[in-house]
């Protein structure tokens, strides 16, 4: 199923050109998802009547409609989710790929006994404390949350907040895969009483600002960074030598548009989906943390399923996850073309610079090992090790 879903993305991948002195002045601000790409040829110019090229950056959006499941019959269980992603990503961006593949799945697994209904831009809830609440109330019964935003309800995830320690996207998808995911999972659960169903892996993030390229922490220096509200990556960035301030990431264009902060932190596949690129001229490689939401449901409520539901849900939410990284691998390096096209400058960190990061937040990282435990550091060291082998 994951693979059908991501050769129809390869599909609409669209590239236009860069027309003569077109840059971030020219670009509308709309914080909504994507543009539709503009035609079918990667290097056509859109004509926007008056002679000029509009530029496109992004994938082919509103390819598919979300379906419409809010009046299913009697005896149909509707699960309601709730996610970030904007309605125009449904089934071309990993995160809209996801959230297709498991309504899909969810359907056929089923045979129709059991349906999921997508409510797109945060419509349900927009903070994690709606989020959380929204789960454990019932208002709906699933939703994603990011891992930098658990912060105030449990650790589970600080090995997924500590930085520079996945050398790449495989190692990073492997460990949350494997043992140390459980683990996190289990926590999660113990200390919330919600349950991972899945995750979204949405790639490693980046530092963007609209002042100057990032070469190393002193160049931070002076900068208001906006960060998720996690205290490790409140701490990092701070160590680094940045000012820091939380923002809900519905609110986060506005932000950056109104020069409320200078920049933020997001991997290139949300720069993309939120149009951070037309109010931030730089990104920075840094790949300091990897970008991951949990796909969530209370336990309370999956425990009221029968054991047959569950493994529909087990099942779906499996195959969603495996269909969101696929998708992620396939496309972040063309979203990273479109932007130079663009004009954003991206600057890829040499070794002895990225080495001058990760030796430069030495307390960020005593604190989460502290927080992690002696066993959990010394399994996530082995669970990274073994990962970064079998990726080669």
């Amino acid at each position: 199923m994951s693979k059908k879903f991501t050769k129809i993305v390869a599909l609409f991948l669209i590239l236009a050109m860069l027309c003569t002195g077109c840059g971030l002045s020219g670009a509308p601000a709309d914080s909504g998802a994507s543009d539709p790409a503009a035609a079918d040829d990667p290097q056509a110019n859109t004509d926007s009547g008056d002679g000029s090229a509009e530029v496109k950056v992004g994938l082919e959006q509103n390819v598919y409609e979300i379906p419409d499941y809010t009046n299913a019959g009697p005896g149909v269980k509707v699960l309601r989710l709730s996610v970030s992603m904007g309605a125009g990503d449904y089934g071309t961006s990993a995160s809209g790929v996801m959230f297709k593949t498991f309504v899909d799945r969810i359907e056929e697994l089923s045979g129709g006994k059991m349906l999921a209904q997508v409510y797109p831009a945060s419509q349900l809830a927009s903070t994690t404390d709606d989020i959380v609440n929204g789960i454990l109330t019932g208002a709906f019964e699933m939703a994603e949350v990011g891992t930098g935003n658990w912060g105030d309800y449990t650790s589970a995830f600080t090995p997924m907040n500590t930085p520079f320690l996945y050398a790449s996207d495989a190692v990073c998808y492997e460990v949350m895969s494997g043992e140390m995911g459980q683990i996190m999972n289990g926590q999660m659960l113990a200390d919330t009483g919600i349950r991972a169903e899945g995750f979204m892996y949405l790639g490693m993030r980046t530092i963007t600002n609209n002042t100057r390229e990032i070469h190393s922490p002193a160049d931070l220096r002076g900068l208001k960074i906006r960060v998720q509200s996690d205290p490790t990556q409140l701490a990092l960035f701070e160590e680094l030598g940045a000012s820091t301030m939380t923002v809900s990431f519905s609110e986060l264009f506005t932000a950056l548009q109104q020069k409320l902060c200078d920049g933020q932190d997001n991997p290139i596949i949300s720069v993309v989906s939120r149009k951070f690129y037309e109010v931030q001229n730089y990104i920075t490689m840094l790949n300091h943390l990897p970008n991951i939401s949990i796909f969530v449901m209370s336990d309370a409520y999956y425990q009221s399923l029968s054991a047959e539901e569950q493994a529909w849900v087990d099942q779906a939410a499996q195959d969603a996850t495996e269909a969101c990284y696929n998708t992620l691998v396939e496309t972040q390096e063309i979203l990273k073309e479109q932007l130079i096209a663009y004009g954003i400058n991206i600057t890829d960190l040499t070794a002895e610079e990225y080495q001058v990061f990760t030796e430069s937040v030495p307390n960020t990282t005593a604190m989460c090992e502290e927080a992690i435990g002696a066993e959990n550091w010394s399994k996530l060291m082995s669970a990274i090790e073994a990962a970064e082998a079998k990726a080669g």
